[in-house]
């Protein structure tokens, strides 16, 4: 006869929204246990089907390091919703127990309040450096499966958007060009800051269901769906804490922010093209 634990663990790994339904009615420091107890991507797996108050119950019992392992491999925009929920010193130290690049992509979210295009964006997006030739993007393409993506932004040493390439239009060119030769304007990007209410009404959708979204230095940040805006604009947020940022917080947002810059710097250093298959 199977050991109960294990028999647990086959019906988390095979049915995670029935087992997060379960823990959410159970008291939380039973439930946060349970958790702390599977494996880390088991753990982050029943999260991730967990509405965010309750996550966030979970993830307030538990160690910060643990919590943290668990908060880095949700969605960024899943993981902002739910350290929202908890106190302001207590999400301080969550995002700071992230991966660099996790807590930056999260940091960023939560810099926004809920009401603002900022708090909804997807801050994971494949990008290009402007300078590059066509073998090094295809070699980033390939390396980093940007493939599933038919447009991918380019951007310049300072993460402004320069524009965009279609992938299509690199399949079959000379490995020596530049990248430029094919860029394409951008679609009209929209600010972080910009009210959900007026990004609804951006005459830019009526052709695109995604536009990328720019900091107040013009930075890319981000792309923000268009479904992902109505619901926004249409949903409830009644459950989620809009009760502003701390110093501190606005201090870790900031040093995140430039750790992402450095480890998108890093992605898109200039390297030799590579051969074979990644070439071409």
């Amino acid at each position: 006869m199977p050991d109960k634990f294990d028999l647990a663990l086959e019906i988390a790994a095979t049915h995670p929204k029935s087992v997060a339904r379960y823990l959410e009615e159970s008291p939380s420091d039973s439930a946060s246990a349970f958790i702390d107890a599977v494996p880390d991507d088991l753990s982050s797996s029943i999260l991730r089907s967990m509405l965010p108050y309750h996550a966030a119950k979970c993830i307030d019992q538990l160690a910060t390091d643990a919590a943290g392992r668990y908060l880095s491999a949700l969605e960024p925009r899943f993981a902002a919703s739910i350290v929202r929920h908890v106190g302001t010193d207590r999400r301080d130290a969550l995002v700071g127990a992230m991966t660099r690049p996790a807590a930056a992509r999260v940091a960023i979210l939560l810099r926004y309040p809920l009401s603002v295009v900022g708090a909804w964006i997807n801050p994971t997006l494949p990008t290009l450096p402007l300078d590059c030739r066509i073998a090094e993007a295809k070699a980033r393409i390939l390396r980093e499966g940007y493939a599933d993506h038919h447009r991918i932004f380019v951007v310049d040493d300072d993460q402004g958007l320069a524009g965009f390439v279609r992938l299509f239009d690199l399949l079959d060119v000379e490995l020596d060009r530049p990248l430029i030769d094919f860029l394409q304007s951008a679609p009209g990007s929209l600010r972080a800051g910009t009210s959900l209410d007026i990004a609804l009404d951006d005459q830019n959708w009526l052709n695109n269901d995604f536009l990328p979204v720019v900091d107040r230095h013009e930075r890319l940040i981000g792309v923000l769906r268009y479904a992902v805006l109505r619901a926004a604009v249409s949903g409830p947020k009644t459950r989620i804490m809009e009760d502003g940022v701390s110093d501190t917080f606005m201090d870790l947002a900031e040093a995140c922010y430039l750790g992402l810059a450095d480890v998108m710097k890093t992605s898109l250093a200039t390297e030799p093209p590579r051969t074979g298959s990644e070439g071409g």
